[in-house]
């Protein structure tokens, strides 16, 4: 870990991107400018996350400059212990208990508490295979399946061309810990006598695969998760007795940080959204703008009605004048 974290500081001095235009409008005065890093890892949500709570910060409270530092989960998980990096907005840790507790018994990081309140993921069908789909001419094709215990029947529906006789579960690509559960799950139940487990080679070919059953209509059974853009525009619904243990998705601040950024740790012990938040500005993210600084943005002027929630009054009227 030591090694890791010496790793970390160098990759902080030649690859943390500073924040720049938009994001230093408007910033009231002070006269001592504090740096907060964000973690800042590879999927959609975080990055939107890392530049609302940039924006208000720098904008609405001012005195601040936010970096954010690409990476994977447990090299940035260590930067949060060792201080290279400030505040982790969406920590998926129950992917990782043990090195979480070690953390949090060490009292090196400090959880502030929950961003959404869990992950859903499971193994989805769209809904028209259960209540058929009147304004698209689709009749329910499987109107009793509700459980995993159900799925025998309807193998049929979703058939293997690779495999005759048997039907086509999508239960994730190769390597990912959701496929082992899924496979484990088909086991459990006997589903491998009806079921191919098919491994798409990622993650999106895996949402190709439902997006392209769903748009001409036909059946398809699979595991996804949520929050994400595709779960918001696609009407799916889970299977019983599949969804996996909710994750904890949380706020971690570094304990020393968290210390010496008292105002930073009541505004991000306030910050919290829900799944449907999250799958809406995801939603944006992918039909509506360029990136993760534009989906900030127009959160901030679409959700007044949330992030209002999260700061004193001045710091509201702050940030709305620095909203283009």
């Amino acid at each position: 870990m030591r090694n890791i974290c010496r790793a970390m500081a160098l990759v902080l001095a030649f690859a943390v991107v500073t924040v720049a235009g938009v994001f230093a409008a408007g910033q009231p005065d002070r006269e001592d400018v504090v740096q907060i890093v964000f973690a800042d890892a590879s999927w959609d949500s975080i990055l939107v996350h890392n530049r609302i709570a940039a924006f208000i910060l720098e904008n609405g409270y001012g005195g601040y400059t936010a970096d954010f530092l690409p990476g994977d989960t447990i090299p940035l998980f260590n930067g949060l212990i060792g201080g290279q990096i400030d505040v982790n907005m969406e920590s998926w840790h129950s992917n990782f208990p043990e090195v979480y507790e070690t953390a949090m018994e060490a009292g090196s990081v400090v959880n502030l508490g929950v961003n959404l309140p869990d992950g859903p993921q499971g193994w989805y069908v769209p809904r028209f295979m259960i209540e058929g789909d009147p304004e698209r001419g689709i009749e329910a094709t499987a109107p009793d399946l509700r459980s995993i215990e159900d799925l025998p029947e309807y193998a049929d529906l979703v058939p293997d061309p690779e495999n005759p006789g048997k039907g086509r579960i999508y239960v994730g690509p190769p390597g990912w810990a959701a496929t082992e559960t899924s496979e484990e799950l088909m086991e459990e139940y006997g589903l491998f006598d009806y079921y191919t487990a098919f491994l798409p080679g990622s993650g999106a070919a895996l949402a190709a695969s439902m997006r392209s059953a769903y748009d001409r209509g036909e059946p398809w059974i699979g595991y996804y998760w949520e929050p994400t853009a595709i779960m918001y525009q696609l009407d799916m619904v889970m299977i019983e007795g599949t969804g996996f243990p909710p994750a904890d998705v949380d706020i971690l601040m570094n304990a020393e940080s968290y210390e010496n950024m008292p105002e930073v740790a009541e505004f991000l012990s306030n910050y919290s959204t829900s799944v449907e938040d999250n799958n809406e500005f995801l939603n944006v993210l992918d039909t509506m703008v360029d990136d993760a600084e534009e989906a900030a943005i127009w959160f901030l002027q679409n959700r007044e009605d949330l992030w209002t929630q999260w700061v004193p009054d001045q710091v509201a009227e702050n940030v709305r004048a620095a909203l283009p």
